[in-house]
């Protein structure tokens, strides 16, 4: 018969074992979320995603543009470097970052995390070039958990390689035409003009601000 102090002594270990379960879960979530929003140069959404400073002080670093710390600095970083003062996509425009292979350790307190990962990046922004940039690089971020929230606290990724492969401007953002044999039962929603293809809206609300997310298309 198993004593008590023995079976409260295996109900802490199972306890420790599923919330580093649920910590690496929640991790990988925010990690993939990161790269939706980057895909789409969605620079507000992406920065609160980052821990406020008390918990930090958060800071990025991507590529040699060197290493930007506290909020209001990934902010600027965001919007005014890599996003050149833009938000959103603009006609035809792909930067798409296939975030793969996370190995996350979860801290033994459970409250901090991190992640080696890897990107792997397509895209022809901004659109027109008729040169596709294919690259690939690593992950090594830091999270922290923030009240009951993960947020970033150290994004730093530095690439492997850049190219470009050419003629991508020939590229076809429509698929097939409804099937007039078998049409369909309800329609495919229309092209958004504005980006000169469909886009899917975000399931989920923002993990941080609790808002719904906006197509991320550019004013110009």
């Amino acid at each position: 018969m198993t004593k008590p102090d023995s079976l409260d002594h295996t109900i802490r270990i199972l306890e420790r074992r599923l919330a580093a379960v649920e910590a690496r879960d929640a991790v990988e979530r925010l990690q993939y979320q990161y790269g939706f929003y980057l895909d789409n140069r969605m620079w507000d959404e992406l920065a609160e995603l980052f821990c406020d400073d008390a918990h930090g002080p958060p800071s990025i670093e991507i590529g040699r543009r060197g290493s930007y710390t506290g909020r209001d600095r990934v902010r600027e970083f965001l919007v005014e470097v890599l996003g050149e003062g833009r938000w959103g996509l603009v006609t035809d425009e792909v930067i798409d970052h296939i975030q793969l292979q996370p190995l996350i350790t979860v801290a033994e307190d459970g409250r901090t995390a991190r992640c080696r990962s890897r990107a792997l990046i397509l895209g022809n922004s901004p659109p027109g070039t008729g040169r596709l940039l294919l690259a690939e690089g690593l992950y090594e971020n830091r999270y922290v958990k923030q009240g009951e929230e993960w947020r970033i606290e150290r994004l730093h990724w530095v690439p492997t390689f850049y190219t470009t492969v050419g003629d991508f401007d020939r590229a076809v953002f429509e698929s097939a035409p409804p099937s007039e044999l078998i049409p369909p039962d309800v329609a495919s929603v229309p092209a958004d003009k504005r980006l000169g293809r469909q886009f899917l809206p975000f399931h989920y609300p923002h993990p941080v601000t609790g808002a719904e997310s906006p197509v991320p298309a550019a004013d110009a």
